[in-house]
């Protein structure tokens, strides 16, 4: 196979223009297409995160009666997940009457969240801040709000704002907050949202202070496997009545929280980060189908490009086919040949590819897309950051060898398979 090679890279060589087009569409297409999956890996990773800690880490536990549950559930919690996993309380507020006021300027709010901040130190840590952090908010009243929200305000760290909601008793209840943080997200996750003190939260509302409404659990390997959750799942089941788990959480909340002729003990249910994500579902799943769609049209125009390519090269070479047959060289030594230039020009365009991507990869993550609306939600401080994978390059790499290689066989068989005689006759 070693003389195959040689004298493959010597014809490469010698006939380099001829390959100059087939190497461009191997470049491109293989340089478009990692940048395509580096891209939407990297944009859908951006998502995962901010939506990890909106919702709070990997899994939710819902349930109790509606959604309000005691603190001391944790403690039943801990023996179920990692020795290092994160477990926390969180009071979640509508806050359809809510809003922060700062020198006669008043924004409403979507959601505020009561963090225990002591608990989820890590988790905010990773906050793109602008100015301050979540260091020294943790019992206080101190309250971290998003840049455009600060924005509107014109308010700074240190600057004290008026928060006022509706209560319990939907009685108007005020309280000052000092803003600790501004964090750099404009996305639905974190635009009209705010963090503060849980306990601050709960007494702001009227809340009971040893209860809450979702017990969030943060792992420390990420993200758990389809097979870790059912675990997960069953052994809670030992403990707690258990709720089936669902792809989308409004099926829980639809037969069990908003159910009026719900009878029995309420269920728990543990809630995935994915079935929180169920309302963009439609936009995750449309990103990945065009992203496959273009690398399959890319992969099509290379595999026929190299072998339609190659079936007419290997006619113009007939005669030196001939020649080859004449001296003794075997059929199989032959396609060897060709395959090798095949293999070859592949391996170069493929390397090429990967080179180019990682360029466009790099040079797209250096400009802004804020500008384009609701788009922040895939970005980190408002750019695009894709993930470089050497996977995904064997990945590619090898499905063009194989498909190509099998084609460019099929396009010279013709060629290969004449006898000296009838090579050596043909006039080019």
């Amino acid at each position: 196979m070693k003389d195959e090679f040689k004298m493959g890279l010597r014809s490469l060589i010698y006939r380099r223009k001829q390959y100059t087009s087939l190497f461009c569409a191997c470049l491109f297409g293989v340089g478009v297409s990692l940048f395509c999956l580096y891209s939407v890996n990297g944009m859908l990773t951006a998502l995962e995160d901010k939506a990890r800690i909106y919702y709070g880490g990997d899994l939710q536990f819902h349930g109790g009666n509606g959604l309000v549950q005691p603190v001391s559930n944790i403690e039943l919690l801990e023996p179920f997940f990692p020795e290092a996993s994160v477990i926390a309380e969180r009071f979640d507020f509508d806050a359809d009457y809510a809003a922060f006021y700062f020198e006669g300027t008043g924004v409403r709010q979507r959601v505020i969240k009561g963090v225990n901040f002591e608990k989820e130190k890590k988790l905010f840590a990773s906050f793109n801040y602008i100015e301050g952090s979540a260091e020294e908010i943790s019992g206080t009243n101190g309250v971290l709000l998003s840049e455009p929200i600060a924005k509107m305000l014109e308010v700074h760290v240190g600057d004290e704002v008026t928060f006022m909601l509706r209560n319990a008793s939907w009685q108007i209840n005020t309280v000052p907050m000092i803003v600790k943080g501004i964090f750099r997200d404009s996305s639905l996750f974190g635009m009209y949202t705010s963090y503060m003190d849980r306990e601050v939260l709960s007494k702001a509302y009227g809340f009971p202070n040893g209860y809450c409404n979702r017990i969030c659990i943060m792992l420390p390997e990420g993200t758990p496997s389809k097979k870790e959750i059912e675990a997960y799942q069953t052994s809670l089941s030992e403990k707690f009545k258990m709720y089936p788990i669902v792809e989308d959480k409004q099926t829980y909340y639809n037969d069990c929280i908003y159910a009026h002729n719900f009878e029995g003990e309420q269920p728990y249910a543990l809630i995935k980060l994915s079935a929180n994500l169920q309302e963009i579902q439609i936009i995750i799943d449309a990103m990945k189908a065009i992203v496959a769609f273009v690398i399959v049209m890319l992969l099509i125009i290379i595999v026929t490009g190299v072998s339609s390519t190659f079936r007419v090269i290997a006619m113009k070479r007939i005669n030196e086919i001939g020649i080859y047959k004449a001296i003794g060289m075997k059929r199989m030594k032959i396609y060897g040949m060709l395959l090798a230039e095949t293999l070859l020009l592949l391996t170069a365009g493929c390397i090429a590819g990967y080179i180019l991507s990682c360029l466009i990869t790099g040079i797209i993550s250096l400009i802004n897309f804020s500008f384009i609306p609701a788009f922040d939600i895939f970005l980190i401080n408002g750019k695009m950051k894709g993930i470089i994978s050497f996977e995904y390059f064997i990945l590619i790499y090898v499905a063009i060898v194989v498909t190509t290689t099998v084609a460019v066989m099929f396009a010279v068989k013709k060629s290969v398979s004449v006898t000296p005689c009838q090579a050596l006759a043909v006039t080019e």
